[in-house]
């Protein structure tokens, strides 16, 4: 669970980085785009009232720089006028779409008789619901009105500031749904003179159209980027979700092992209490029937990682009670301690004479502080127990605990006793506690 708090945290940052860096390209200008009309992307010619029977002349010249109309308006036509046309691609079907841009810089020189005068620039659109491949007429006109000056530089509009014709609208009845500003497919733009112009000389000078644009919008960036928030918090759920379902699956199949290794050792203890020999003194199990049955517990524990503990004792001063009282007093006080100290252990426990006066009890899935509690118990059960004997007598005993770590039983065992061993040079009726990372000398 570590590892994987570990590893969320360094999504998270990984995120808030991107996140910044993603909205810090965009308000820097990274995300920024620009479409240029020039004569090589485009191609360039004159239209005016010609096809109206007029006598306006004019002559267009492509320079490095810039592109210079120049016409002489003569009122014959009814509308008189002149005009460079652009085509953006060879053909009228297939235009430009300019629909993600958002503004347009005009940079053109106009000269004319009145100061201020205006010029038209339109944005021609085709689209197959009302326009025809043989009627330029029938290209939608998007169109905005505006005074150039000359040498004013550089002129941005956004493109919604332009408006289509009205009476484009109405001469081509066009649909209401069709009759807003489109620019999903210009393919052509038209610079023309003021729709009332005199006789008289006229020049446009066209400097640079730009179109300005965003690979991505503000709006369309954020949601992305919450998007990427949202799908990874996701797949960090499902990934969660699975690591913590193979967890559930790894602690079932560790508590269906740990229930085997149990009903094993049921088992174990079942034969071993068919098969056991009791000590004929004390009608408790024997050194000898006990310790294969400890060398395979100890096994079983150490592999499925269960407690194990066990407990050596030893009479104090039992050989002065042979020596004082005898051998058949001293065979009772055996038989009465070993009595005792069986309804003090668990039925879980072990109990077995060692040899003469020492005794152990092994406890299964028992770790060391339970292991301790059982022992005091004997130990001052011992100590104040009025045995009953017809003369005085007080009895005591020693005890060393030790728990199984990573080593043998037999290690395990002389463990314990040199824990004995210790209490006993240490004043007696105590317990002493063999640590794993004490060595055996």
């Amino acid at each position: 669970m570590t590892g994987l708090n570990q590893w969320l945290r360094l999504i998270v940052l990984f995120l808030v980085c991107f996140t910044l860096a993603a909205y810090g390209w965009f308000v820097l200008g990274g995300a920024k785009t620009e479409y240029i009309v020039t004569p090589k992307n485009s191609k360039y010619k004159i239209i005016d009232d010609s096809i109206q029977n007029g006598a306006t002349t004019a002559t267009l010249g492509l320079r490095k720089n810039d592109v210079l109309l120049e016409c002489n308006i003569i009122n014959q036509a009814k509308w008189p006028f002149c005009e460079i046309a652009i085509s953006l691609t060879d053909s009228i079907e297939e235009g430009i779409d300019l629909s993600s841009y958002h503004s347009v810089g005009l940079d053109i020189d106009y000269t004319s008789p009145l100061n201020g005068e205006r010029i038209r620039v339109y944005l021609r659109n085709f689209d197959p619901a009302y326009a025809k491949t043989d009627d330029p007429l029938s290209l939608k006109f998007n169109a905005i009105e505006y005074s150039p000056g000359i040498d004013a530089g550089l002129q941005v509009f956004p493109l919604h500031s332009f408006q289509v014709l009205s009476w484009w609208i109405a001469e081509n009845n066009i649909a209401v749904d069709k009759s807003n500003r489109q620019f999903d497919n210009i393919s052509i733009i038209e610079i023309a003179t003021g729709s009332y112009v005199k006789e008289s000389y006229y020049a446009i000078k066209l400097n640079r159209i730009v179109f300005y644009g965003e690979w991505i919008t503000e709006p369309s960036l954020v949601r992305l980027l919450l998007l990427l928030w949202v799908i990874t918090a996701v797949i960090v759920i499902i990934i969660e979700r699975f690591i913590l379902q193979k967890k559930i699956k790894n602690t079932e199949e560790r508590s269906l092992r740990l229930r085997d290794a149990n009903r094993l050792l049921y088992n174990k203890s079942l034969k071993f209490e068919y098969l056991a020999c009791t000590d004929p003194l004390t009608r408790i199990r024997n050194r000898h029937t006990v310790t294969e049955w400890a060398e395979e517990i100890t096994i079983q524990t150490q592999r499925n990682q269960i407690p194990f503990s066990m407990i050596f004792i030893d009479l104090d001063h039992f050989k002065s009670v042979n020596d004082t009282y005898g051998h058949s007093f001293g065979d009772e006080v055996l038989v009465k301690f070993a009595a005792t100290v069986e309804t003090l252990v668990r039925r879980s426990d072990v109990f077995a004479r060692w040899g003469g006066e020492e005794f152990v009890v092994f406890c299964p899935e028992t770790n060391m502080r339970t292991a301790v509690e059982i022992a005091e118990d004997i130990r001052e059960t011992i100590a104040t127990k009025d045995w009953g004997f017809d003369r005085e007598f007080n009895l005591t005993c020693s005890l060393g605990v030790a728990e199984l770590v990573d080593e043998t039983c037999e290690d395990l065992i002389k463990r314990a006793d040199l824990a004995l061993l210790k209490a006993k040079k240490m004043g007696r009726n105590r317990i002493e506690i063999s640590w794993e990372h004490q060595q055996l000398k």
